[in-house]
């Protein structure tokens, strides 16, 4: 024994001497000046639902889940220590029996050959000295261990140990790799399971559990043996444990559930926390909170509003929806489908569908998709002329066409009704019941177009640098929006005229349970209350009898909304709201500009659609109304645009059939009957007579007399350039 003893003090000075003077000052330098602490290092983000369910997780290369060692099974930590370090409660950071015999092992290789390293030792290679294969560390790394012990407790030491180790395939800490490889949390491991783990710990980059299962089998075998010897299993056990298969295949959910896979809501999340200002000033801070902070986000997505989309979707895309509509397969394989849903009273979007599968293309159509909205833009038309031109819904307006303006220093601007119909003299509200193209860019040039563009940023919530520009065409949606700023831009109806800003993100904590930040709602006005009651009540109407009619709800919800089909049926819409919920629907070919035909009108697939998502999504749900508009505080008045002509058809008599006139539109009054204009009482028309000289010409008489009269020329207009 003396023997041994003189050779073993013999090699250790020899291995030690050439480095004693670094040596020395590492015991000095380290202690006093490094500092030590056991911070956990990168985590995995959490993102939860409306419910505090998990719909995703967010991280960058290292996925990693902190846990407690209180909900560690004991066998497990047992079998862990073990493997890695059986002397852990005993020592104070060096095992002085594992450290001579890894020397000895050295010595006789001429260098760093074997560790002997304790867990706190591997905690101080880890955080401070790294893996350099030296005397000299192997010397700093045992002066810092026994530091570490004097300042944490044993049971910090571990947690952090076992949180902090990399188990390979970027599971890094207990929870992550017992989901890696077992599809399991930490506190349902046992023996069997711990021992694999072991087995990973000392080189997981090297031998992959997934792929080197001999190696695996081996080291199992090996770590399950430890386990036997220091009685944490009997030799049956062990045999049962040794009979079990393999992990052959990554289990985390991140892979293998639905509900945490990347998709677009998700997504759209993920960069509402890069843009938070309440994670930091620069992107830089923000995404390395997001992506290794450990945060803990609650969300504003509703599982059960994305689940009725997506149902309402499928079944108009069934077979038997497509028989309906007469569209081709052919057709249908060309279109998607982009929804949004937002509740009005708080901003909080719920849910939407991006369109294809977000696997095969990570475009949102719902929030990057911009499309014409067509008449589903009519709305906010209607919004402006109330609340900037003092109109009401039951106001007068000439739906007549086609129709022609001047729109210099273009060429006229000739508009066509739907269908080319000749339309009709009538209300406001009628003339959202028709659509009426022509009644509308009437009502926008009467309100002022830059009022129009106006109000409509106001309620979508434009920014000057994408504000709507106040042409001629702005009435009828020739400008690109996308479903979600239409269901935003709904909503503000249904809340009474108070836009609330839209948000996705509802709470998020860090790490510990602090609190980092809590979504308050705020709102702004951009709509008296009797406006939006005026607008709600002219869309509910389009429901019940206009346009809108398949958006019905099977409850007997009230809801308000408009359709929409942009020009050549290239993109079709319906939005529309209840108290609850405001939600868009839009159809179309993302990549072309592609004809639907006449099946891709808004008031048909969009609305039926609609009807189908909403009417599940709150079928659960009281039925509740919608603000009453104001009493009429005035008769109708007939709006028409300054210096427009409108056309009067008179009688002639004695079978002699109708004569057309033009006067200025201060000068006929709309007909209910006919629903065309008809002259004042004290209206003049020009007529042009033969007179006995052989001569023609022009006399303004009372329009009633026409009749009496023998107009022999169908005059042009009654203004002329001398008028």
């Amino acid at each position: 024994m003396i023997g041994v003893c003189s050779f073993l003090f013999v090699a250790v000075a020899y291995a030690i001497g050439p480095h004693s003077e670094r040596a020395l000052t590492a015991v000095t330098g380290e202690r006093r000046d490094v500092s030590l602490d056991l911070s956990p290092g990168a985590q995995r983000t959490e993102v939860y639902d409306s419910m505090g369910e998990k719909m995703g997780i967010l991280r960058y290369d290292v996925d990693r889940e902190l846990v407690t060692l209180a909900t560690i099974p004991v066998e497990a930590i047992e079998t862990f220590l073990a493997v890695e370090d059986d002397k852990f409660w005993l020592h104070n950071g060096v095992d002085l029996r594992a450290t001579v015999r890894a020397m000895i092992s050295n010595v006789a290789a001429g260098g760093i050959n074997q560790g002997g390293s304790t867990i706190t030792q591997q905690i101080v290679k880890l955080r401070v000295v790294g893996n350099e294969r030296s005397f000299n560390r192997k010397i700093r790394e045992a002066v810092l261990a026994s530091r570490l012990e004097e300042e944490f407790s044993k049971e910090e030491i571990l947690e952090f140990y076992l949180n902090e180790v990399y188990f390979g395939n970027g599971a890094y800490g207990l929870q992550a790799a017992a989901e890696t490889y077992f599809g399991k949390s930490a506190d349902s491991l046992d023996v069997g399971d711990a021992a694999f783990l072991a087995g990973l710990i000392r080189s997981p980059s090297i031998f992959d559990g997934f792929k080197n299962i001999g190696m695996m089998s081996k080291r199992r075998s090996m770590s399950l043996q430890r386990a036997e010897d220091e009685a944490i299993i009997n030799s049956e056990e062990r045999a049962e444990y040794e009979k079990r298969a393999l992990p052959d295949r990554n289990r985390s959910p991140q892979k293998t559930s639905d509900t945490l896979k990347r998709d677009y809501f998700l997504d759209e999340v993920t960069e509402a926390l890069l843009k938070h200002p309440a994670l930091g000033e620069t992107y830089q801070e923000r995404f390395a909170k997001v992506y290794g902070g450990g945060l803990r986000v609650w969300t504003t997505f509703d599982t059960s509003i994305q689940r009725a989309m997506e149902e309402a979707r499928s079944n108009i895309f069934s077979a038997g929806g497509l028989a309906e509509e007469n569209w081709s397969l052919e057709q249908f394989e060309k279109l998607e489908v982009a929804m949004a849903a937002v509740e009005p009273s708080t901003g909080a979007v719920r849910a939407f569908v991006g369109g294809a599968e977000f696997s095969e293309s990570q475009f949102n159509l719902a929030t990057q998709g911009e499309r014409q909205p067509g008449s589903s833009f009519k709305p906010y038309v209607l919004a402006s002329a109330i609340e900037t031109a003092g109109l009401v819904p039951y106001d007068t307006i000439s739906g007549l066409g086609p129709c022609e303006f001047p729109n210099p220093p273009n060429v006229d601007y000739i508009v066509n009704n739907f269908n080319r119909s000749e339309g009709l003299v009538g209300s406001l509200e009628q003339m959202v019941l028709k659509s009426s193209n022509c009644g509308f860019v009437r009502l926008g040039l009467r309100t002022g177009l830059a009022d129009v563009a106006e109000t409509a940023d106001q309620i979508l919530g434009r920014s000057s640098e994408d504000r709507f520009k106040p042409f001629i065409s702005i009435s009828l949606g020739a400008q690109e929006v996308t479903p979600l700023e239409q269901a935003i831009g709904y909503s503000v109806f249904a809340n009474d005229g108070i836009r609330m800003e839209p948000y996705y993100i509802s709470r998020i904590e860090d790490p510990n349970g602090e609190l980092i930040y809590y979504h308050v709602p705020t709102g702004k006005r951009v709509l008296s209350e009797s406006t939006a009651a005026w607008v709600t009540s002219a869309l509910k109407s389009n429901v019940e009898m206009g346009t809108g009619r398949r958006s019905q709800l099977e409850n007997g919800q009230v809801s308000a909304g408009k359709t929409g089909t942009a020009q050549d049926f290239r993109d079709a819409w319906f939005v529309g709201y209840t108290p609850q919920l405001s939600a868009a629907v839009w159809i179309g070919n993302p990549n072309e500009m592609m004809s639907m035909g006449k099946s891709g009108t808004g008031g048909k697939v969009p609305a039926t659609i609609w009807s189908s998502f909403m009417s599940k999504a709150l079928e659960d749900q009281l039925l509740e109304t919608f603000t009453l508009p104001p009493p009429r505080q005035r008769t109708s008045q007939l709006v028409f645009v300054p210096s427009e002509i409108c056309e009067v058809d008179i009688a002639l008599g004695l079978g002699r059939g109708a004569m057309k006139f033009e006067l200025p539109c201060g000068m006929v009054r709309p007909d209910q009957l006919s629903g065309k204009f008809i002259p004042h009482e004290d209206a003049v028309c020009r007529v042009t007579e033969l007179w006995s000289t052989d001569v023609y010409k022009n006399e303004y008489i009372p329009c009633a007399l026409v009749s009496s009269r023998n107009p022999v020329i169908d005059p042009a207009s009654l203004l002329d350039d001398e008028t």
